[in-house]
């Protein structure tokens, strides 16, 4: 028999007959070993071509129109499913890569937000090694999933990591207790030395006016008033841009308990997760940022991202 005839014939045994290799072995008179390496090359010759069923749907060629209008790495995008929110579709979307992704002995830099939060919840418990998650900004006023302390805690549990933790808010009273803060405590030059050495990024985007930051508690009527005044359209981790993805500077960025956007960009992967029509023009000012590398979003969100660019 004819070599690629007999790998085929052992491939067609192990994978459609379900026969193990050590009866394959048995009924050709090879050993358990040979059989194992007549897999292998039958795999390197493509007479075996492995195919995986994802459990979602992604639009490949819209992921790779986003990525040359935008100059990005990699697009995500997930075809909407009515029966589940677009902020927990794309959060298992991005839980299922991360799963797979993480790369060890390394540090994790997550976000805030209900999109972020929907990435832990879905994120399977997998066992890393020599893992490190820091906190990108201070913590919210209320307690729930969207609030950075939960999800550095959750994603701990899940990746069994090591976490550290910024105990401040998102937002301090002025800009000397900021310096303070972030370089005249032990926690705080923790952090700061955490955010310079963090390989990868998980963060949303936020809209001016729905911003998980922007609350009464963290953020005054006169600085919500100054930034739509400046033109800010959204914010990346608190920091605020316009529709042309520049940065804003505000009075708030001097009470701002967030890595810095200097720090930020320096970081080797950084991942934007975000979905809903009501985020497009955040989301299209962010992606001028230069900040995303790796998007994850919906078609319905890529649609319209694409349309109001003229593609």
């Amino acid at each position: 028999m004819l070599p690629e005839y007999q790998l085929a014939q052992i491939a067609i045994m192990h994978y459609e007959k379900g026969m193990s290799q050590q009866e394959i072995a048995g009924n050709l008179g090879f050993s358990k070993m040979t059989v194992s390496r007549m897999l292998q090359k039958a795999k390197d010759q493509n007479i075996i071509k492995t195919t995986i069923s994802l459990p979602f749907r992604l639009r490949e060629g819209v992921g790779e129109k986003l990525q040359k209008k935008y100059e990005i790495e990699k697009a995500h995008v997930v075809v909407n499913d009515p029966s589940t929110e677009d902020s927990e579709l794309v959060g298992r979307v991005w839980a299922f890569y991360m799963g797979i992704t993480i790369p060890e002995h390394s540090i994790l830099g997550m976000g805030v937000g209900n999109t972020i939060g929907q990435v832990v919840r879905n994120l399977p418990s997998t066992q890393t090694d020599d893992l490190h998650v820091v906190q990108l900004m201070g913590g919210l006023s209320t307690v729930s999933f969207d609030n950075p302390f939960t999800i550095v805690q959750e994603t701990c549990r899940k990746l069994n990591a090591q976490g550290t933790y910024f105990t401040s808010f998102a937002t301090v009273e002025n800009q000397e207790v900021l310096s303070s803060l972030v370089y005249n405590t032990p926690m705080g030059r923790q952090v700061f030395e955490l955010w310079k050495e963090c390989t990868m990024a998980l963060f949303g985007v936020g809209t001016i006016e729905h911003g998980t930051l922007l609350a009464p508690e963290l953020v005054r009527q006169e600085e919500i008033e100054e930034l739509k005044s400046k033109g800010a359209i959204g914010d990346i981790l608190g920091h605020s841009f316009d529709e042309n993805g520049e940065f804003v500077h505000t009075d708030l960025e001097e009470r701002l308990v967030s890595i810095p956007v200097e720090l930020l960009r320096k970081i080797e992967q950084r991942v934007a997760v975000c979905a809903g029509a009501e985020k497009v023009k955040a989301l299209r000012g962010a992606l001028k940022t230069g900040l995303i590398q790796t998007l994850v979003t919906d078609e319905k969100t890529a649609g319209l991202l694409l349309e109001a660019d003229g593609e």
